[in-house]
């Protein structure tokens, strides 16, 4: 658990509480408050069944700055229709009038079972709650409130000299299962102190969570409530313009992007070990992000890692089983968990025992260099394992 969290940030606000939306009572009711905000973004899910939260939110944020979240967990508030739009807004306008904004100035975001309308006594108790004071500086307890299976919160907080001031990122994610490009079941709220537009920091997000949260999969399962919300609050150095400033504010919320999906890999739904796959020499980068998600996706590699089976030509099986994507098996390069095993597609004189060995650790890296261009990814996954499944059986 992070010593700091979104709370040290001068400007952010937040606190969570149990609000008994979850029946185990604990914490699944959250806010995050940015009253000074000068900039805001999101991204969100691509599915077809994207929950009202997320379409609330995203026609706030054509209005202006975002300066407020509201999170709940237990209930996605997904596939409930014109009623679960209804549940929506009031929430949103129960939010804002606690804390004196406007209603389009509140975001919201839900995790939980699809299908089941928000218990929105339950929320409007929660929120008169919660909202009381909103100068709480308590990122932890928010942190708790949105996890649903996970078994550990997740918080970041990442710092860099930017435009001769420094800079930093704050923030905390929850995610376990349905975890696929696109987000899924993920959300993810950040905060920095820069002085950074909302335009900037759209752009900037949107490159983040391309190069971190689309490269995590847990089980290749996309959602319906997806979303990452950042919120500046302007509170160090002058305003970030310049095309450098930019590119090194870019590269800070990458880190913290790829800090929490990489917590978020490791948190897999029964997972014991986190795998990451570096994919390099690709024709193009687009082509080695495939091949890195095909590798991370493959039941045969994840199962193969979770009982430390050296069985290397999984990788090789995913790589290639792609038609539209080019690889030319003679000059493939494999390092399977730290140990070359092929160069230049020969197979290297390897010791199985010594890969056994480091596959028995939480962390297993596999590289794969194609050396017939450029491009280069990175995705992060897990094992596939027995608790997957007792996991989902249960979950409802």
């Amino acid at each position: 658990m992070a010593t700091k969290n979104l709370t040290t940030l001068k400007g952010v606000f937040s606190s969570g509480i149990a609000a008994n939306i979850k029946a185990n009572g604990k914490n699944d009711l959250a806010f995050i408050f940015v009253p000074r905000a000068y900039g805001s973004a999101g991204v969100f899910t691509r599915s077809a069944f994207a929950a009202p939260p997320l379409i609330y939110t995203k026609q706030a944020m054509k209005r202006g700055v975002l300066k407020a979240v509201i999170v709940n967990a237990g209930c996605a508030n997904a596939a409930t229709g014109k009623a679960g739009m209804r549940d929506a807004q009031k929430t949103a306008l129960m939010a804002a009038q606690h804390l004196g904004i406007k209603p389009h100035e509140v975001a919201l975001a839900s995790t939980g079972i699809i299908g089941k309308r928000l218990p929105m006594d339950k929320m409007e108790a929660g929120l008169s709650k919660l909202l009381a004071n909103p100068s709480a500086r308590n990122g932890d307890a928010t942190a708790k409130a949105i996890m649903t299976t996970d078994l550990t919160q997740k918080e970041v907080y990442e710092s860099a000299t930017i435009g001769g001031e420094r800079i930093t990122v704050a923030g905390c994610a929850k995610g376990s299962g349905m975890i696929a490009p696109n987000m899924a079941t993920m959300l993810a709220f950040l905060a920095t102190d820069a002085k950074v537009d909302s335009k900037t920091l759209q752009s900037a997000l949107t490159s983040a969570v391309n190069d971190s949260f689309n490269m995590t999969s847990v089980d290749t399962d996309t959602s319906t409530n997806d979303t990452v919300l950042v919120f500046s609050t302007g509170e160090r150095g002058k305003k970030i313009s310049s095309k450098a400033d930019k590119k090194a504010f870019t590269d800070l919320l990458t880190t913290a992007c790829q800090n929490l999906a990489k917590q978020i890999a490791a948190d897999g739904e029964g997972a014991t070990k986190l795998i990451e796959v570096e994919v390099l020499g690709a024709r193009s980068e687009t082509e080695a992000r495939r091949i890195a998600m095909n590798i991370i996706n493959s039941p045969l590699v994840k199962t193969a890692i979770h009982g430390a089976d050296p069985n290397w030509g999984r990788v090789l099986a995913a790589a290639g089983k792609d038609p539209s994507l080019k690889v030319d098996p003679s000059r493939v390069d494999l390092t399977f968990a730290g140990v070359p095993v092929m160069r230049r597609g020969k197979i290297v004189a390897h010791d199985r025992t010594r890969i056994r060995k480091r596959m028995s650790v939480r962390d297993v890296p596999i590289q794969v260099n194609l050396n017939i261009g450029k491009g280069r990814a990175r995705a992060w996954g897990c094992d596939l394992t027995h608790g997957y499944v007792d996991i989902n059986v249960s979950y409802n």
